[in-house]
C-alpha cells in the first residue's frame, strides 16, 4: 500500500484577519464540446485569506455560486480562528462527515470550501518556509506527470469524418510535440461509433506505436456502443476509457467483455466497494474539499486497490498550481494526470504559465504553492 503524504500539524498561532472572494470568468481558447454540455469560458471563485502576521494563502474552486457560499457562511465563520488549525477550520465551515445523504446542497459547500482548505495549505507551507509538496511530504519524482489533452469538435459544424478525423489527429501531434507527455487523452461520444473508430485510427497513426492514448465519454455511449467502439478500435491500442456508460454496473460489463482499463469519477468508497473491476478514480482536488479531501481520497483509493489520477476541470493557476504539487509529492499519482491549463486565455497568475514540458511540471522551490495573483488579470476577469 502506498504511503499517505503526511498531513501537518499546527503549531503556534496564526489569526486570520481576512478573507477575499472573487469570481471570476476566463474564456477556453478552444471551446470545450462534449457530450454534457458545452465548456466556453471557465467560471471559478478565487479566495484570498490573510493573517493578522501578513501571511496569504491562496485557494480556487469551480463555480461562481462558490463565491456567495464562501462569502455569506464561511467567511464570517472563521474570521480570527487559526488558519494553522485546518480541522478546526473545516469543523466550523462543514458539518462532520459522513453527513445525511438527504442534504445535497452539503456537496455544492464542500465544494466551495476546498478554496478556503487550499488557501489554508497554502499559508501552512509558507509559515513552515517550504514548498507545498514539501509539507506534502516531498518530491517523490523529478516532475508531476501530465498528458496531452483535447475536447471534441463541435457536432453541428458540418465536418466530415475524415475531416474529424484528421482535426483530432493534428491537435494529438500538436499536444505531444508542446508537451512532450507519454499518453493523449480526448473526448469521444459526440459523434456515431463509426467516426470516433475513424478518429482513433487517425490519431493512432499521427502519433505512432509509443504515445499511448485514453479517451473519455462522459458516460455518453450504451453499453453495446462502448463495446462495438472498444472492438473498433482494438488495433490502435487504447489504455483507458473514462466513464465509457452512465452506469457503474454497465462500466464493470464494458470492462469484464472488452478487456479495456476503465476509470470512473465516482469517489465514494462505500459505492466504488461494489464494482472491483473499475480500475481507477480520476477525481480532483474541489470536488472532494481541497487538499484534505484529496489526501483522504489517495487513502481510500489504496484501501480499494484502484488507480488514481487527477481529473482536469478547466483549472486556472492556483489550481492548476496544486496540481502541479500534488502530481510531485504523492506517490499514487505516477499515471499522466489531465490537463487543460494550456486551453485557458489567462491563468491569472503572475510570470510565466506553468505549461507541461517534457511530460510534467516541475513547481518552483518557494514557500507555499508558488504563485501570486497577477492583480491586472483579476481585475479584467472579474464579474464583480
Amino acid at each position: 500500500m502506498a504511503t499517505l503524504p503526511k498531513v501537518p500539524t499546527s503549531v503556534g498561532s496564526m489569526r486570520i484577519r481576512d478573507v477575499r472572494v472573487y469570481s471570476v470568468a476566463v474564456p477556453v481558447t478552444r471551446v470545450g464540446h462534449f457530450s454534457k454540455r458545452v465548456v466556453q469560458r471557465v467560471e471559478n471563485t478565487i479566495v484570498e485569506i490573510e493573517t493578522e502576521d501578513g501571511f496569504v494563502g491562496l485557494g480556487e474552486t469551480r463555480g461562481l455560486w462558490s463565491a456567495d457560499i464562501v462569502r455569506v457562511r464561511f467567511v464570517p465563520a472563521i474570521l480570527g480562528m487559526d488558519a494553522l488549525d485546518k480541522t478546526a477550520v473545516r469543523e466550523a465551515c462543514l458539518p462532520s462527515e459522513p453527513f445525511d445523504f438527504g442534504y445535497p446542497e452539503h456537496l455544492a459547500s464542500r465544494n466551495a470550501y476546498s478554496a478556503i482548505d487550499i488557501a489554508l495549505w497554502d499559508i501552512a507551507a509558507k509559515v513552515d518556509g517550504r514548498p507545498l509538496y514539501d509539507l506534502l511530504g516531498g518530491a517523490v519524482r523529478e516532475k508531476a506527470p501530465f498528458c496531452g489533452y483535447a475536447y471534441s469538435d463541435d457536432p453541428t459544424a458540418g465536418y466530415s469524418n475524415d475531416e474529424l478525423a484528421a482535426r483530432m489527429a493534428g491537435i494529438a501531434v500538436q499536444q505531444i510535440e508542446e508537451t512532450g507527455a507519454c499518453l493523449f487523452e480526448y473526448k469521444i461520444g459526440l459523434h456515431t461509433v463509426d467516426c470516433e473508430i475513424k478518429i482513433a485510427h487517425a490519431v493512432r497513426a499521427a502519433l505512432g506505436p509509443d504515445v499511448e492514448i485514453a479517451v473519455d465519454a462522459n458516460m455518453a455511449l450504451s453499453q453495446d456502443q462502448a463495446l462495438s467502439f472498444l472492438e473498433g478500435v482494438r488495433e490502435a491500442r487504447l489504455v483507458n476509457i473514462e466513464e465509457p456508460v452512465a452506469s457503474l454496473a454497465a462500466t464493470e460489463v464494458v470492462r469484464e467483455r472488452s478487456g479495456m482499463p476503465v476509470s470512473t469519477h465516482c469517489y465514494d468508497g462505500d459505492t466504488l466497494a461494489r464494482y472491483p473491476l473499475i480500475d481507477a478514480v480520476v477525481v480532483d482536488p474541489q470536488l472532494v474539499g481541497g487538499i484534505t479531501g484529496f489526501l483522504e481520497q489517495l487513502a481510500l483509493a489504496d484501501r480499494l486497490g484502484k488507480r488514481i489520477w487527477l481529473r482536469a476541470r478547466w483549472e486556472l493557476g492556483i489550481a492548476w498550481a496544486v496540481f502541479c504539487h500534488l502530481g510531485l509529492a504523492c506517490s499514487q499519482l505516477n499515471r499522466p494526470n489531465q490537463s487543460l491549463i494550456a486551453w485557458v486565455e489567462d491563468d491569472l497568475v503572475l510570470g510565466e504559465r506553468w505549461r507541461v514540458r517534457d511530460g510534467g511540471v516541475r513547481p518552483p522551490k518557494v514557500p507555499g504553492l508558488g504563485v501570486e495573483i497577477d492583480r491586472d488579470a483579476l481585475v479584467h476577469y472579474s464579474l464583480r
